[in-house]
């Protein structure tokens, strides 16, 4: 009888310790703007966090390992530096944050631009930051100093995506002026000028071998150019409402493409054939990303969806307590995802199915 009540109120212990591992918000109270994770110290935060992970944690969790704070407004983009240990982040408060992706701490913040970042992206080596945004800029930093490596300018309206090519070698820019822009990175130069939407050009894309780049449009068109020539190869059409995001597979045989038509289309990078469309969001979709190995696809908007890219089937949902998700980077070793948040913060998923 008493072996029973020790195991009942074993049993008790343990459900108290989950409904506070469940429902607790993890957040430190005072408000400070930089609160190093949601991740709670001590053994409080130990118990909880071992809790989530052996309960909670065989996939995705619908709450987040971590919780970046210090942003001020609106956060529009995020990036996983290549090392895995950095995560950038860009805002409508200006600034760009540089994050230690292990503890939550800031480790630069970035200011240069005079308005809201739109988009941040790191250089294949790490070594440099491009942002973007509504100041009409492209500003390149250097990531282990936080100064100020240089500046591009050549667009006419807000800089809404950047990505550099796979040597480092050339960023490419889309605006709202309805045009992408190639750029020689180490000679801070226009190199490639390319139009041929008709409305404003939401994303753009190398393909891993650097030899074309992918642009998708509020046009609903993604079209893909010879990066070399600066002409335009083909033209894919197949999505019914804006174009948001493009992105290429690892091993560069198939090209995503989502947008405010709630659904992810699939590809043929090499033909423009249409291979599968992933429909099951059931809101408009902001943002994509591949995991490392290509063999899953992030994306966000009203709710998180990590898709398997071969079957197309969803294989998580996470509904998102915090606002519109306006950017996903997966880790490097695709065991993280990052989000950038309407809410100002950036949170950090582990336990990626």
């Amino acid at each position: 009888m008493g072996g029973f009540r020790l195991r009942s109120a074993g049993g008790l212990c343990l459900l108290a310790l989950l409904c506070l591992a469940a429902c607790s918000p993890g957040l430190t109270p005072d408000g400070k703007k930089d609160v190093p994770s949601e991740q709670e110290q001590g053994v409080v935060g130990f118990v909880k966090t071992i809790l989530s992970r052996t309960f909670f944690g065989s996939s995705l969790g619908s709450r987040p390992y971590r919780v970046f704070k210090g942003h001020t407004s609106i956060v529009w983009s995020v990036d996983f530096g290549p090392d895995g240990k950095t995560i950038a982040s860009g805002s409508a408060d200006k600034d760009i944050i540089l994050w230690n992706a292990d503890t939550g701490v800031p480790v630069h913040t970035l200011r240069a631009h005079q308005g809201a970042i739109m988009r941040v992206a790191f250089s294949p080596d790490g070594k440099t930051l491009a942002s973007g945004g509504k100041d009409k800029v492209i500003h390149l930093w250097n990531t282990a100093t936080g100064e100020l490596a240089g500046t591009l300018s050549g667009h006419d309206g807000w800089i809404v995506s950047l990505a550099f090519s796979p040597d480092g070698k050339r960023l490419a820019s889309a605006s709202d002026d309805r045009r992408a822009m190639i750029w020689d990175v180490e000679k801070r130069r226009i190199e490639r000028v390319l139009e041929g939407h008709s409305d404003v050009v939401d994303a753009v894309a190398f393909s891993p071998d650097g030899k074309r780049l992918a642009s998708g449009s509020d046009d609903r068109t993604v079209i893909i150019w010879d990066v070399n020539k600066g002409k335009a190869l083909m033209s894919l059409q197949g999505h019914g409402s804006f174009i948001k995001a493009v992105s290429y597979s690892p091993d560069g045989k198939t090209l995503a493409s989502a947008g405010l038509d709630q659904k992810v289309i699939l590809w043929d990078a090499a033909t423009g054939k249409l291979l599968r469309t992933l429909a099951g969001q059931d809101s408009m979709i902001l943002c994509l990303d591949w995991n490392h190995d290509g063999s899953r696809i992030a994306t966000g908007g009203d709710s998180i969806f990590i898709w398997d890219s071969v079957s197309g089937e969803s294989l998580r949902t996470v509904r998102s307590p915090y606002g519109l998700v306006n950017g996903v980077s997966f880790s490097p070793d695709g065991k993280h995802l990052a989000t950038a948040q309407y809410d100002k913060s950036v949170l950090l998923f582990d336990r990626i199915p």
